[in-house]
């Protein structure tokens, strides 16, 4: 059976990352088998009118991914962090194992090994997205592991802005922040899938650009034709209303993590930088996220 014929499941093909994943591999003309909980959804819709197999399924449901699974060569895995992603992503791992999936590729989280041991060291972990990483490990699934940096459209989030939009970061300004792309995540998975003589058997830490806050700030005013200044939250507020946000965060302002683009540039010459993502697609989120009424500067205060 030659690639075009093989079946990819994206689980979270509605989602962000799944969803950026499941167009690039029917771009690239791979079948999709699209995961969905509710198929009457318009982004179901979308994904069925593109081309892929939509199927119905939850991914705390051993029985139906199972099902979801059958005939499946290789498995596009993304839970939420919520209370239950460590059992979803131990389900994923354990159906794809059962079925024989030859690929698998999970999207876990950048930094994994320098969070996992600084938490380890605090009594705060171990992570729920290492906890899963060991799992496939040890089921000795084909597997890939990608490590995504900090999303880019964090940035253009209503949670990011203060009344009259400020930015808020919970980092110093020193600290080098990395960055990726959503959509590059759905690409790098889908040239994963594409190449797996290259990328079966490795983590990979996934990074479009390196940013300091005033770097990013200066880039959002650019971007947005005003100024955009931004402004520290103290962990202390986070350790109050945020705790697991905290952790991260203090985590980052420690010691954090390094990654270089250029060899994932080469691979994935269509990566993105930062100002080429604002180029493309993030300056029309950040201009509707400044110009929504409590980010005017007429209106904020009032």
């Amino acid at each position: 059976m030659n690639a075009h014929e093989q079946i990819i499941l994206v689980t979270g093909s509605t989602g962000n990352q799944g969803g950026a994943t499941a167009r690039h591999l029917l771009s690239a003309g791979r079948r999709v088998r699209a995961l969905v909980r509710d198929e009457t959804t318009p982004a179901a819709a979308a994904l069925a009118a593109a081309g892929a197999e939509v199927v119905r399924g939850d991914l705390d449901d051993r029985a139906g991914l199972d099902a979801a699974m059958r005939g499946v060569h290789g498995v596009y895995s993304v839970q939420a962090a919520n209370d239950n992603e460590v059992a979803q992503g131990m389900n994923v791992a354990d159906a794809a194992k059962a079925a024989g999936v030859r690929h698998l590729v999970y999207s876990s989280v950048g930094g994994m090994q320098s969070q996992n041991r600084f938490y380890v060291e605090r009594g705060w972990g171990p992570i729920d997205k290492w906890r899963i990483e060991r799992h496939i490990h040890d089921l000795r699934l084909p597997a890939t592991i990608l490590r995504p940096a900090g999303f880019m459209e964090d940035f253009t989030s209503p949670a990011r802005f203060l009344p009259g939009g400020t930015l808020t970061v919970p980092w110093h300004d020193d600290l080098v922040m990395q960055l990726i792309a959503v959509d590059d995540i759905g690409a790098l998975a889908a040239l994963a899938f594409a190449e797996p003589d290259v990328y079966l058997g490795r983590s990979m830490e996934i990074t479009g650009d390196r940013l300091t806050a005033p770097q990013i700030a200066a880039a959002l005013s650019t971007a947005a034709g005003r100024p955009v200044p931004h402004v520290q939250v103290p962990l202390e507020v986070l350790w109050e209303h945020h705790p697991e946000t905290a952790k991260v965060f203090t985590w980052a302002n420690a010691t954090y993590y390094d990654s270089d683009p250029r060899p994932l540039r080469e691979a994935h010459p269509g990566l993105m930088d930062f100002g080429t993502w604002l180029e493309r697609s993030g300056r029309t989120r950040l201009t509707a996220q400044l110009d929504a009424p409590r980010n005017r500067p007429d209106t904020a205060e009032h």
